[in-house]
């Protein structure tokens, strides 16, 4: 060794030089459609939208590049923007996420992220054309906007089960629009004009798909149903409708012109021009159409004259003529909504009814869940209804009303067939 080494190696072992044989790394496909911040990062982005955990844990802008947008970065209004200027959806984006954005982390997931969901995902959230009216609407009504925005969070707690911030978002945005509601029905009905009225039926409508949506605490087997509950609160979610029909009738009392006002605009906004009428004017008071069974079961062959039957024909009529309306309707996603058309027709000796299990009240509330259950793969109810229909199909057979002596085992033998094929759309 070297004297002048300064140093001395000692070893136990015989020494022998050894190369360590190369490995190669397993192969991978490198994902390309992780987030642009997890890209500028470098880290693995486990790519969940419209905000993965890593940016949703760090607080930081989550983006992801989409075909048919501009390249999007960090910046949310980039990101955003579509390439279309004209799009009615740019406007929106725009326009509206500054001032309307709720930093507050209590919120759960800010309204800015919802605003890019929405952005992103508007057919796949909505059953209704992105039409001018409703970005007005958005833009100009602090209840429809927050009911758009509870329905995007509830959108995003339906594809992302897992994380709470949708939940919290959705209860808070819910929150923020029943209050705008209620507020407006409490409003003077002399105060209230023409586009007030129509800013509340579009709101109503659009809180009953919050209504419809099962909560996270909900689940779909039967024995769940509100049908077999003895809770007070069980038909809580129909409670919606309870302030809204006193205002129709006050305002559309004598007044046909804004009735068909409200009626066109109601089609312009969820059905888009000319793709049909958003529902008849008022209920026929012939009853074409109607089944001989359901005229004789809901007490409609009466007349004036028949004192005991009287308040028979004012609770169930109008329910029954909308139901033979509706069930001629295609079960396409475009005429969902158009179902909400039966709630508006249950009055409150209808519900109170419905309460107490009322087998006719039970029959036609059946009856609309089973034409519900006809459109297929509709996030927001198809649990919901089909749980429903189910479980009042068992309580009706539990009656068995079929059984019951003389005509009336007839007639309800009859009406189970009808129910039961409700689901089926049948071409007339």
């Amino acid at each position: 060794m070297d004297a002048a080494a300064p140093f001395k190696v000692v070893s136990q072992g015989d020494y022998a030089r050894r190369i360590r044989a190369s490995q190669r790394r397993p192969s991978h496909t490198k994902s390309t459609s992780g987030c642009l911040m997890c890209k500028a990062k470098k880290v693995k982005c486990d790519e969940a939208k419209p905000i993965c955990v890593r940016c949703q844990r760090n607080g930081r802008q989550c983006a992801y590049p989409q075909p048919g947008i501009c390249k999007a970065t960090p910046s949310y209004s980039t990101s955003m923007c579509r390439q279309n200027s004209g799009s009615a959806l740019s406007v929106l984006s725009a326009v509206t996420i500054v001032p309307f954005s709720s930093p507050n982390a209590n919120n759960g997931t800010p309204s800015v992220y919802l605003m890019q969901h929405l952005h992103q995902d508007w057919d796949q959230i909505f059953d209704i054309p992105c039409s001018p009216e409703i970005l007005s609407l958005f833009k100009s009504h602090s209840l429809v906007r927050n009911t758009i925005l509870a329905i995007t969070a509830c959108h995003l707690r339906h594809v992302s089960p897992g994380v709470i911030h949708h939940r919290v978002a959705e209860h808070f945005q819910q929150s923020l629009a029943l209050h705008d509601y209620q507020a407006t029905l409490d409003t003077p009905r002399q105060e209230l004009g023409q586009s007030d009225v129509d800013v509340l039926l579009v709101s109503a409508v659009l809180l009953n798909i919050l209504a419809l949506t099962l909560p996270e605490s909900g689940t779909s087997e039967v024995s769940d149903s509100w049908v077999f509950s003895l809770r007070q609160d069980r038909l809580g979610w129909l409670a919606l409708q309870a302030g809204l029909r006193p205002l129709i009738v006050s305002m559309w009392g004598q007044e046909e012109a804004n009735l068909k006002r409200s009626l066109d605009f109601l089609s312009r906004v969820f059905l888009g021009v000319d793709n049909g009428n958003w529902a008849p004017a008022r209920p026929t008071h012939n009853l074409d159409g109607v089944p001989g069974t359901w005229i004789k079961v809901f007490g409609l062959d009466k007349g004036p004259d028949d004192e005991n039957e009287v308040n028979s024909d004012d609770i169930f009529r109008a329910p029954v003529t909308v139901l033979i309306w509706l069930r001629k309707l295609e079960p396409v996603r475009r005429n969902v909504l158009l179902n909400f058309t039966f709630l508006s027709k249950m009055n409150t000796k209808l519900r109170d009814m419905l309460f107490t299990r009322d087998e006719r009240a039970l029959w036609l509330f059946g009856y609309w869940l089973g034409l519900m259950s006809g459109f297929k793969g509709v996030w927001w109810c198809d649990k919901r209804v089909e749980r429903d229909y189910q479980a009042i199909l068992i309580w009706l057979e539990h009656l068995r009303l079929d059984d019951r002596p003389g005509m009336e085992g007839k007639l309800w033998k009859e009406l189970m067939m009808d129910i039961k094929l409700a689901p089926v759309f049948i071409q007339l």
